[in-house]
């Protein structure tokens, strides 16, 4: 009978905390009016509507999905930076960096089922004409850098051709081609709410994810999202130009990293080595640590495009701290190799439109040299160690003097 009761007391104590804990978590969500008071108060590129998906794709990342949320908020600290420096360079809004969250996840090696790939999810035909190359080597569709200058040509393009960033972001996911014909269906009409139900599915939902990324990355705190930060290992990392075949378990053994940790640096090379290069072509990406003892070894500083963020340490690396290391890598960083997106994609149809819009533009391949700024570092610490003035400096990242530059951020050197 004791043991009845102690069974009946424990079920009944249960049942107690589950209620609990739901009616608190009914209790801290917020309501419809809450949220669209959030949204009208946001300063948007877009054409701003509340509709029942703009509050279904918030609340889908603010409660039904809180914990991917917060590893996506925790990945806008490696890929961020790197697309804010394109962004001011090409002088084009900084709220364009969402398209990457909502077309990847910001997961450069994301693939999806109609054949896109990279952090901008390019379909190949699109990519190539801008340029990147995409071989049995090598597909700079993942590659950061090259990917995020050619994604903000395109968008630039589109937005020149249709005068609007909301028809521009439709067409930069469904295709020029398909928002063409969709706009000829609207008889007239030129609004994107007013053209969305001519448009496939996927772009129809494409402004309110938008809208709900852009809502989650402002309001994050308000529903006590916490971001799932990356190790510093795969936060601050050094590129270097290589010449020679490079196998990625020879790296991984070499300089006592995982293999995998290799991969999701490179995710631009498709079978796990580096092609040699005469003019040295392709760039290894490490860990800022690791770049050091690479570059020791190889008295190769002259080559590198990306200089180690962190300051480097003479002592030996312990076993136990590289054990620490790893540790702290998450799952969904490292699992995310497999990763795949959803995206339904069909800008590849739409080649001849592309290159109309184009208008005989030029893809430039230069080759600068970058930089990646240290805590408490100003630019005119880094002007000074480069023999740049500090006019010439800001002038080469369209940095303005009223604006500041975060850590992390990366600059040129050159142009």
């Amino acid at each position: 009978m004791s043991t009845f009761k102690f069974f009946t007391r424990n079920l009944v104590m249960v049942c107690f905390l589950i209620l609990a804990s739901t009616f608190s978590v009914i209790a801290s969500s917020p309501n419809n009016a809450e949220i669209n008071k959030r949204i009208e108060n946001m300063n948007t590129i877009i054409d701003l509507k509340v509709t029942n998906e703009v509050t279904t794709q918030i609340k889908y990342m603010i409660e039904r999905d809180r914990r991917d949320s917060e590893t996506l908020l925790g990945r806008t600290s490696l890929y961020f930076p790197v697309i804010e420096n394109a962004l001011r360079e090409k002088d084009l809004p900084d709220e364009l960096k969402y398209i990457a969250v909502i077309e990847s996840s910001l997961i450069p090696h994301a693939r999806s089922h109609q054949g896109a790939a990279g952090i901008w999810q390019f379909m190949k035909g699109t990519a190539q004409i801008f340029g990147l190359r995409i071989d049995r080597h090598i597909d700079e569709r993942m590659d950061l850098n090259k990917s995020t200058d050619k994604a903000l040509d395109y968008l630039q393009l589109l937005y020149e051709a249709y005068g609007n960033w909301t028809l521009a972001l439709a067409a930069y996911n469904c295709g020029s081609g398909t928002l063409n014909k969709a706009l000829k269906k609207a008889n007239g009409k030129t609004g994107y709410w007013e053209i969305q139900k001519y448009l496939p599915k996927e772009t129809q939902k494409f402004i309110p994810r938008f809208i709900a990324a852009s809502y989650l990355m402002k309001y994050y705190y308000e529903h006590e999202l916490q971001p799932r930060e990356p190790s510093d290992e795969l936060k601050y990392s050094a590129s270097i130009k290589v010449f020679e075949r490079i196998e990625f378990k020879k790296i991984a053994k070499e300089f006592d990293i995982s293999v995998e940790m290799v991969k999701f640096l490179n995710p631009m090379y498709k079978k796990d080595y580096i092609p040699a290069s005469v003019n040295g072509e392709y760039v290894l990406t490490l860990p800022d640590r690791k770049m050091y003892t690479y570059i020791e070894k190889y008295n190769s500083v002259a080559n590198l495009l990306y200089q180690p963020f962190m300051m480097a340490t003479k002592t030996e690396t312990t076993n136990e701290s590289i054990a620490e290391n790893r540790n702290k890598i998450s799952v969904e960083y490292l699992g995310g190799l497999k990763t795949n997106s959803y995206e339904i994609r069909d800008n590849m149809k739409s080649r001849k439109e592309i290159e109309n819009l184009q208008n005989g533009m030029i893809i430039e391949n230069s080759d600068p040299r970058f930089y990646q700024l240290k805590r408490k570092e100003s630019l005119s610490d880094v002007a000074m160690a480069n023999n740049i003035s500090l006019s010439e400096l800001m002038a080469m990242n369209n940095i303005s003097e009223s604006k500041g530059m975060n850590p992390g951020s990366i600059i040129k050197l050159s142009r």
